[in-house]
């Protein structure tokens, strides 16, 4: 038989927090990690651990919530109305890694002020999450000493569970740094995180649907080249640099992407279905991303491009049709750039956008006819 084991630290759960937080808030207490802590309580569980998002916060096994409510003393159905797939929000709506999750470093240091533990805040998990509701201020998923982005963990600290960098063990603080994000984008990022809510919400009204962003963020990531380039690199917007923190999965991007590329994803979104003004700021995507996506069937799984990526008979990869234009005309249309009037007012402006102008200016360019089709001559196609 049996005996029961309890655990006689045991913090109680917070209203808006995720059970996967108060699970190492609970454990940190202990000095173990939480799949440790659990093998002690049951070491003879005959079920799988617990492992990831999904099982973890958004669908724990009945096992596991009835293990933790023992070990601490609670009714297991409290902690079962924890899981988030008791509320409305489809899985598809959550970031599928805590360490591509922002933070709030303001609600932290908040937290401390009050005395209590650090925990994490549900609507952090939101796909959407770019802005603290709060305190106006971006999220974090770095270090703000070492500037690393392998996650934050709980540590007990004077007898608090704190978030510490996992790679340098500093707590994370709004203390570290300032918050140097443009007003004005941080606004607008605001705006179309509100957006974003009231559709996955259903409270939209005459806005676009769950399945249209889903699908506009699919198609960004869809290859547009045969090099694999999707269609976001033609977007305009400037573009975190490197690869780190992409997609896990494109067919997924707002799931599995770290936090800044999560938000230059959903930008591109606005930009694509002209949400909180987005053209305004940032300016039309190219004319072939509006045809893509005019293309794509509402109900395809993996989108139907058209005559954007056409696919080899042969291999069934994407083949690329180039349109190569003479030299002449090429400096033709440099020249034209340089000449207008946006790209003069941009001249003047900060690099960020003036890279953007740009790359918008040479989009709308090269998506003119060549002149040998202007003229109504025909071309080969390969």
């Amino acid at each position: 038989m049996n005996v029961p084991l309890f655990l006689p630290i045991a913090p109680r759960p917070l209203e808006d927090e995720l059970l996967s937080s108060w699970q190492e808030r609970v454990a940190c207490r202990y000095g173990r990690a939480v799949l440790e802590l659990e093998r002690w309580l049951e070491p003879r569980a005959t079920y799988a651990p617990a492992i990831g998002f999904e099982q973890r916060d958004f669908r724990p096994p009945t096992a596991v919530v009835e293990l933790w409510a023992q070990a601490c003393r609670l009714p297991a159905s409290s902690l079962a109305g924890m899981a988030l797939s008791r509320r409305a929000r489809p899985l598809a709506w959550y970031v599928a890694d805590r360490s591509h999750a922002g933070v709030c470093p303001a609600c932290l240091d908040q937290d401390t002020a009050d005395d209590g533990d650090h925990y994490v805040r549900r609507a952090w998990s939101h796909v959407e999450a770019m802005v603290c509701s709060r305190h106006r201020q971006r999220l974090r998923d770095f270090c703000g000493r070492c500037f690393g982005s392998a996650g934050f963990r709980f540590h007990e600290l004077a007898g608090k569970a704190r978030l510490v960098c996992m790679t340098c063990l500093t707590v994370v603080s709004s203390c570290r740094e300032a918050d140097r994000a443009e007003p004005q984008k941080t606004r607008f990022l605001t705006t179309l995180a509100d957006i974003v809510k009231a559709v996955v919400a259903g409270d939209a009204g005459e806005g676009p649907s769950p399945e249209e962003i889903m699908r506009a963020a699919k198609l960004l990531w869809t290859p547009s080249q045969a090099d694999d380039k999707p269609f976001i690199a033609w977007s305009g917007l400037g573009l975190p640099k490197g690869g780190h923190g992409m997609p896990a999965q494109r067919t997924a991007p707002l799931a599995t992407a770290a936090l800044t590329w999560r938000i230059t994803t959903l930008i591109a979104i606005a930009q694509l279905l002209d949400l909180a003004g987005a053209r305004r700021r940032f300016g039309p995507p190219p004319p072939f991303v509006f045809r893509a996506f005019a293309a794509e069937p509402e109900n395809a799984s993996q989108p139907t491009l058209g005559s954007a990526v056409r696919q080899s008979k042969e291999t069934g990869k994407p083949a690329t049709r180039l349109e190569l234009r003479s030299n002449a005309e090429y400096r033709s249309l440099a020249e034209a750039i340089l000449a207008s009037p946006d790209w003069k007012r941009a001249e003047r402006a900060g690099g960020a956008t003036r890279g953007r102008v740009l790359g918008r200016l040479m989009i709308q360019a090269l998506d003119r006819a060549p002149r040998g089709q202007a003229a109504g001559l025909d071309r080969a196609v390969p």
